[in-house]
């Protein structure tokens, strides 16, 4: 049988305005990249690309001056500049496009916000390990340019042993990227990529939710199986300097379906049906907005090599 587990009314913390006091989600995968939206954004990025095109322009030999370092460094922290610029800058101007293509359809049809909301495919939603594993990849290979660049740096002064002393950390963050990389070809491996069909579109709050989950390999061999249906509410977070922000996932409703090995072998090849009743006093989504509110499932299944893991965003809204 499901467990329910509903978050406490709404309300701040003391001393930290304008943040509900509902569980965080520690480590949780946000929808929302960087925490800044916007123009903001978009001029947050622009001087990373400046600083990297020069870089580049440099590295050319087109300007008349000394460099600063090899051509193969310069052109490391070049790309560097520009992916990161870019990330902002690119973050920037899609969160200005959905506001103005939500704005455009909620005027239109305000019966049906989903339409502007987020691309849903009326028949379900995939989760593509695929793409888990190459983000992975790019995030190692990142990481471990940097570590690179940093080591390189360290061991050409002669004073350079504070650097390579703190590169000790970044050297474990190196190995935790590449062990997750790995972890994903093993469970890419084993099972593929899922996929969760809607039973209808979209779902009503106060109605339920009905659905059937697929694994395209060897599901009967896992050992239990959790089902988490969740609303996540990101908010920017600030420090108590205001120098930096994050953002941070707050749990608003929590309903949990649990499963052990006989039930998963009785299904067989159908796939599992999943069923949830819904709340209704609990917000509608809203990817569109920054930073958004979703409803997501969540499947964690335990094997005695390989688990699963994947998160299916779920379009739940409120009834009309």
């Amino acid at each position: 049988m499901p467990t329910e587990t509903t978050a406490p009314v709404d309300e701040p913390r003391p001393g930290v305005p304008e943040v509900p006091a509902f569980p965080i989600l520690r480590n949780h995968r946000t929808q929302t990249e960087v925490p800044i939206s916007g123009w903001k954004s978009v001029f947050l990025g622009l001087p990373f690309v400046a600083a990297g095109t020069l870089m580049a322009v440099a590295a050319l030999n087109q300007i008349a001056a000394r460099k600063p370092a090899p051509d193969w460094l310069m052109w490391a922290a070049s790309g560097l500049f520009l992916a990161g610029g870019s990330v902002y800058a690119i973050h920037g101007l899609g969160d200005l496009r959905r506001r103005a293509a939500w704005k455009q359809t909620a005027t239109a049809r305000p019966t049906e916000p989903w339409l502007g909301d987020y691309p849903w495919q009326h028949e379900g939603i995939g989760f593509s390990e695929t793409d888990e594993v190459l983000g992975r990849l790019l995030a190692a290979l990142a990481w471990t340019l940097v570590f690179a660049l940093f080591a390189w740096v360290g061991m050409l002064k002669p004073d350079g042993w504070p650097i390579l002393s703190a590169l000790g950390l970044f050297s474990f963050c190196c190995l935790m990227l590449w062990g997750r990389w790995a972890a994903g070809i093993f469970q890419l491996m084993r099972y593929g990529d899922g996929s969760l069909e809607y039973g209808e579109f979209p779902f009503r709050l106060g109605g339920n939710l009905q659905a059937r989950l697929r694994i395209p390999r060897r599901l009967s061999e896992m050992d239990q199986l959790t089902i988490t249906l969740r609303c996540v509410q990101e908010q920017f977070v600030t420090s108590r300097d205001g120098r930096t922000a994050t953002v941070v996932c707050y749990e608003r409703h929590r309903n949990v379906i649990q499963m052990n090995a006989a039930q998963i072998a009785a299904v067989g090849e159908a796939g599992i049906p999943v069923e949830f009743r819904l709340p209704e006093r609990q917000p509608s989504t809203n990817l569109s907005a920054t930073p958004p509110t979703y409803w997501e499932i969540e499947i964690n299944g335990k094997a005695r090599d390989t688990g699963y893991d994947a998160i299916f965003l779920v379009p739940i809204y409120k009834a009309q």
